[in-house]
C-alpha cells in the first residue's frame, strides 16, 4: 500500500530492504554528475529544472571546484556563453530560442549565497541558520566575455566571496578571503534573535576564533575540515590576524 512520506514513521527506513540508502544514492548521484560535466570538458549537463538541485549536491559531496568550473566554462552549454551573447538575465534554455527572461535558473545565485558564501536557515524564517563556506582551490575563468570568441578569460583562484540576505530578523552577511598564508578570513554577521553555528574552514591550518563564540566541535563536509562554532547576534571575525 502506497501512503504519503508525511505518514511514515520517522524511523522507518526511506529505502527498499536489499537496496542502497538514501545517502549512498546522493553520494552515487554526485559522483556522477561530476563525471558527466567532466566528461563534457567541464560545461554544465543538466535542464533547467536539474540544475535546481545539482549545485548544492556537488558542493556538499566534495565537488565545488567541478562545479565552479562548469559555471565559469566559456562555450555551450553555459551561463558564460549566455553572457557573451548579451544576456541581461537568465534564459529558459541553453539557447536564446525561447524566454531570455526566464526564473528557473536563478538557482545558481542561490549556490552563489548557500554554497560559496555558506548562507543556509536551519529552521523556519531563519531562527537559526548555518554559515558553511565551501572554498574552491581549483583556478576558474575570472572576467566577463566581450563576445562568443573571447575565451581567454584570466583563470585564478576565487580568493574572495562576500554575500547578504535580509531576513525577518535581519541582515545575514558571510565574507571570506584567502589570506597569503592559506588560513581562510571569514567575517560573518548574524541578526537578533537568531543562534549560528559557523564553520570555519580550517584548510589544514589552525583557527583563530573570536572571544564571544563557542567552539563546538570539529566536522567536516565536502571532504573538507572545519572547526564549527556557535553564536548569537553579533559581528564575528575568524583568523583576523
Amino acid at each position: 500500500m502506497l501512503r504519503p512520506l508525511a505518514q511514515v514513521p520517522r524511523r522507518a527506513p526511506r529505502h527498499l530492504p536489499g537496496t542502497k540508502t538514501l545517502e549512498e544514492n546522493k553520494k552515487a548521484l554526485a559522483k556522477l554528475l561530476a563525471d558527466r560535466i567532466m566528461a563534457a570538458d567541464q560545461h554544465i549537463q543538466n535542464d533547467m529544472y536539474g540544475s535546481r538541485y545539482e549545485f548544492d549536491i556537488l558542493s556538499e559531496y566534495g565537488y565545488t571546484d567541478i562545479a565552479l568550473k562548469a559555471v565559469t566554462q566559456t562555450g555551450q552549454p553555459g551561463y558564460v556563453h549566455q553572457i557573451a551573447k548579451g544576456a541581461t538575465s537568465l534564459w529558459e534554455q541553453w539557447t536564446d530560442r525561447l524566454s531570455v527572461n526566464h526564473h528557473y535558473r536563478s538557482n545558481v545565485a542561490t549556490w552563489f549565497y548557500q554554497g560559496l558564501a555558506g548562507i543556509k536557515p536551519t529552521s523556519t524564517a531563519y531562527e537559526s541558520l548555518r554559515i558553511r563556506p565551501y572554498v574552491p582551490s581549483a583556478a576558474i575563468n575570472s572576467q566577463v566575455p566581450k563576445n562568443t570568441e573571447d575565451t581567454d578569460l584570466a583563470p585564478a583562484t576565487l580568493d574572495h566571496v562576500s554575500a547578504s540576505i535580509d531576513t525577518v530578523r535581519g541582515k545575514v552577511s558571510s565574507e571570506w578571503r584567502r589570506r597569503p598564508d592559506g588560513r581562510i578570513d571569514l567575517a560573518v554577521t548574524i541578526p537578533y534573535n537568531t543562534e549560528a553555528e559557523i564553520w570555519v574552514p580550517i584548510q589544514d591550518k589552525s583557527v583563530t576564533a573570536p572571544r564571544d563564540v563557542a567552539f563546538v566541535r570539529d566536522d567536516t563536509s565536502g571532504g573538507a575540515g572545519y572547526k564549527v562554532y556557535r553564536a548569537r547576534a553579533g559581528s564575528y571575525r575568524f583568523n583576523a590576524g
